[in-house]
């Protein structure tokens, strides 16, 4: 009988410890990464399931359409599914796609968004402007598209080339007005993967992380972050300064990679990447280093289908500009990741924006990869194990002079390419075919002048919410172009 008791004893204790473990655990951050299936709808229609994917998706995830529940269904860490009402898509609108994960943990997908564009398919592509916006003579290495001020508008924070964040509010119709300065300690020189978003103190407000430059005189480098107050207005907050040695951290994605409810940041350049864990309350645990560099910027999805945060690694290999390795950097979900293994080694090229981005190309649910090489873009479409077919390459024309971004810009539900040729007045599209594969370019001329110097990079979103996408140039001096569809 004793060892019965003790047995029984055993059990109970072990029953309590697990139901305790249980109890402590938090759920992870849920991220959005890519489009959504299906990205476009026609206005007018009925009730619809819309798949959304992304990472750190676990049951009880709720999809959220322009901030308001709907009725979701968890099918993987990868994927949820929600139920779009015919009363959401009675007219041309944007429905902008966020997830949030239940307590203990959780919360919205704050450091990602997607959308739903409500228009009829056309055949044409005419951008209207361009609305301009001066900032004296310097150059917008970066921009971030979010909602800034918890109004359910898109709102933008500009990185200028003199240390300044400003964050400017949108007002629904596609115009900006500047609310605050984010920062003055922003480092310039590292274009468009300078900035990340999140919410990092659980207050409901989406906050900035950004490369740091906090003292110009004696190089003192590092990262920043600044707390937002809901308003579109910010304060200081926490701030790492590097050692001299390890270069500088810039290149940031945000995301919860150790899956524990608080967002964490990863950044790094050419020595090195460095992982900053969360504590929720706004700060950051010292970095973990691994001695892989991000040559350029690095780009977080779930590229294995096991619903946790990887990495795109560009440049590990230090080997030069012919040579330019993309690499996938498995996440294990406790904010490690697995050594990078070589997907595809293309020539370096085009410009000073984002030379990788992850979308869904061919609307299978499996993230795919676009990179630019010299003169074309190519394209890897992934087999949803960490797998991708070989490339296809579009070209683009030209050497080290274009800037590229997707989305669905003719809301046919299907992702294009918007290619710009920085010395040039000329904007190219190429339409999806939704199978991954793509229609000759087209060119288009864009009305009203451009800014003589280029420009710096292609930010997308629908502005106005009429259902199709606009975007805008960081212009190589005087601010930013804003294009709107007509």
């Amino acid at each position: 009988m004793k060892p019965a008791r003790r047995g029984l004893a055993s059990l109970a204790l072990l029953t309590a410890s697990a139901l305790a473990a249980s109890a402590s655990a938090q759920n992870p951050v849920p991220q959005v990464v890519g489009p959504p299936r299906p990205q476009a709808v026609v206005p007018g229609g009925s009730d619809f399931t819309l798949k959304v994917y992304g990472a750190n998706f676990v049951p009880g995830a709720v999809v959220n359409w322009n901030r308001q529940p709907r009725a979701t269904t968890y099918v993987s860490g990868h994927e949820v599914d929600a139920t779009i009402l015919a009363s959401d898509i009675v007219s041309n609108t944007a429905g902008y796609i966020t997830v949030t994960n239940p307590p203990p943990g959780g919360g919205p997908s704050s450091a990602g968004w997607t959308l739903v564009e409500v228009h009829n398919p056309t055949t044409t592509f005419e951008p209207s402007g361009p609305t301009r916006y001066f900032y004296g003579d310097d150059p917008v290495p970066a921009v971030l598209a979010a909602d800034f001020a918890n109004r359910g508008v898109l709102d933008l924070a500009e990185a200028l080339d003199d240390r300044i964040i400003n964050v400017s509010l949108g007002d629904g119709s596609g115009r900006f007005r500047f609310a605050s300065n984010a920062t003055y300690v922003y480092h310039p020189l590292f274009g468009a993967s300078s900035e990340g978003y999140g919410d990092f103190n659980g207050d409901g407000n989406l906050d900035l992380a950004y490369a740091a430059l906090f003292s110009q005189r004696n190089g003192t480098t590092g990262l920043g972050v600044s707390l937002g107050n809901g308003n579109g207005t910010f304060r200081d907050g926490w701030q790492y300064i590097s050692n001299g040695g390890e270069g500088n951290v810039d290149n940031l994605v945000v995301g919860d990679f150790n899956r524990n409810g608080k967002l964490d940041i990863v950044g790094g350049d050419g020595p090195g990447t460095w992982v900053f864990l969360g504590n929720g309350d706004g700060t950051f645990q010292a970095p973990t280093s691994y001695s892989w560099g991000a040559g350029l910027n690095l780009v977080a999805g779930d590229f294995n289908g096991d619903g946790i945060l990887d990495l795109v690694v560009p440049g590990i290999s230090g080997q030069g500009y012919s040579n330019f390795p993309l690499a996938i950097a498995f996440g294990n979900g406790d904010g490690t990741f697995r050594a990078p293994f070589t997907i595809v080694t293309p020539s370096w090229g085009c410009g000073f924006a984002h030379s990788v981005l992850v979308s869904d190309f061919n609307g299978d649910g499996k993230l795919d990869i676009a990179f630019c090489t010299k003169t074309s873009i190519g394209i890897l479409l992934g087999n949803g194990d960490g797998t991708f077919a070989k490339p296809t390459y579009y070209y683009v024309g030209g050497e080290d002079d274009f800037t590229f971004a997707s989305g669905d810009f003719n809301s046919d539900g299907f992702t294009d390419l918007l290619v710009d040729r920085i010395s040039s007045s000329e904007l190219s599209i190429f339409l999806g075919n939704g199978d991954g594969t793509f229609q000759p370019r087209q060119r288009i001329k864009l009305p009203g002048p451009k800014n003589q110097g280029g420009e710096e990079g292609i930010v997308t979103g629908d502005f106005n919410s009429d259902g199709l996408l606009d975007f805008i140039f960081q212009l190589d001096a005087f601010g930013i172009g804003v294009y709107l569809q007509q």
